[in-house]
């Protein structure tokens, strides 16, 4: 039992397309929430998928949160701090598997890269499909990252690498 849902939860993971999913729903928030509607630079995406991919950094992301610092100071106040000083490995870990989420994200038309200004900005999908109906969980956690997506519109560059201790 234990091992299927370890199986289950490494297919999961390692599939590029629920890392697209993931890429669209951060952009849509991170432009949502962004004062003059601005999208994202592609950079922030490998921070996003780090940080969505590892239920430990996973967790602590709701609207229970005020923002970003709120977010950070979460694990500085427990034991776990250590687990908001492993994002920098972890996005080197997932940067193979960021490429392709954004590669599927793109090609599925989920969002659109601007070459000049490194930024990817995400594309209205509101119409009706036939295919598959995602996962609960998957749903919530698109959910999150549309929530981390709007925490990071609220800070330049230099404040995230400050608040998750990531360096670009």
């Amino acid at each position: 039992m234990i091992l299927g849902k370890l199986v289950e939860e490494v297919k999961l993971w390692n599939t590029p397309i629920i890392g697209a999913y993931f890429i669209w729903k951060f952009t849509r928030g991170y432009c949502d929430g962004h004062p003059h509607g601005d999208a994202p630079i592609g950079l922030l995406h490998f921070v996003a998928i780090a940080i969505l991919t590892n239920k430990d950094l996973l967790k602590p992301i709701s609207n229970q949160r005020a923002d970003l610092q709120s977010y950070a100071r979460s694990f500085e106040n427990t034991k776990d701090s250590d687990i908001l000083l492993s994002i920098q490995q972890k996005i080197r870990d997932k940067r193979e598997y960021t490429l392709a989420a954004i590669d599927v994200a793109i090609a599925e038309g989920m969002v659109m890269w601007d070459m000049e200004s490194g930024k990817l900005y995400p594309r209205n999908l509101n119409k009706p499909g036939r295919g598959k109906v995602l996962k609960t969980t998957i749903k919530r956690e698109g959910e999150k990252a549309e929530i981390l997506g709007k925490w990071f519109s609220k800070h330049d560059l230099h404040a995230i690498e400050a608040y998750l201790k990531v360096v670009f």
